[in-house]
């Protein structure tokens, strides 16, 4: 079936397992690196990637995509401003993405920075705005830094849901953003699910 002719909740869907199985090869040392050379066509993105600019975590690598695959926008902390949410717009809006990964990090230096200061103010938006993340995951069992980078995803995705051109698409089922997890040891993406049990927004 021809790409044109599906829904955004199809698209979303096939994106979402193209991109995978990407990750599967990735892992298991298989990767085939599809399109990887330099293109001027025009741009057809899967997904939009928003990942931490941690340099062990590129998300053309760890996905297995190649050059006109992923409209990524990287940010240290997997968290945005309004100039990479102008960036995110662009994709969904202009090039009719219908899916967005946010995905965070295991030993994430930016989380750690915002444990540190935390709940100190003026310390900079980088780490300020991870600051939610720490106060949702507080209290209870668990390696701090883990739990604080899985629920800055889940707030970011959720976050970025409420934005208002998102959330008319997202209402519209027309746009999914699913939060994830990424495994540096492994390779391997967890996708997270919100305190509803969600692994997305929209699309359910």
């Amino acid at each position: 079936m021809a790409t044109e002719s599906l829904s955004p909740s199809e698209r979303a869907a096939r994106a979402l397992k193209q991109l995978l199985d990407g990750n599967a090869r990735y892992v298991r040392n298989a990767a085939i690196h599809p399109a990887s050379r330099p293109s001027a066509a025009p741009q057809s993105p899967l997904a939009v990637v928003l990942s931490c600019s941690d340099s062990r975590v590129a998300p053309e690598l760890i996905f297995d995509q190649g050059v006109g695959a992923l409209f990524v926008v990287r940010v240290a902390g997997n968290t945005y401003d309004r100039l990479a949410c102008e960036s995110i717009r662009f994709a969904v809006m202009k090039l009719g993405v219908a899916l967005i990964i946010v995905i965070g990090h295991d030993s994430c230096g930016a989380v750690s920075a915002a444990l540190e200061h935390y709940p100190a103010t003026g310390v900079g938006p980088l780490v300020e705005n991870i600051y939610p993340a720490i106060s949702a995951a507080k209290g209870g069992p668990g390696d701090p830094i883990d739990k604080t980078v899985r629920a800055n995803a889940i707030i970011v995705a959720e976050r970025l849901a409420g934005e208002a051109d998102f959330a008319a698409k997202v209402a519209a089922r027309e746009l999914m953003i699913v939060p994830a997890r990424y495994a540096m040891d492994s390779g391997e993406i967890e996708l997270l699910r919100n305190p509803e049990g969600r692994t997305h927004a929209g699309l359910r």
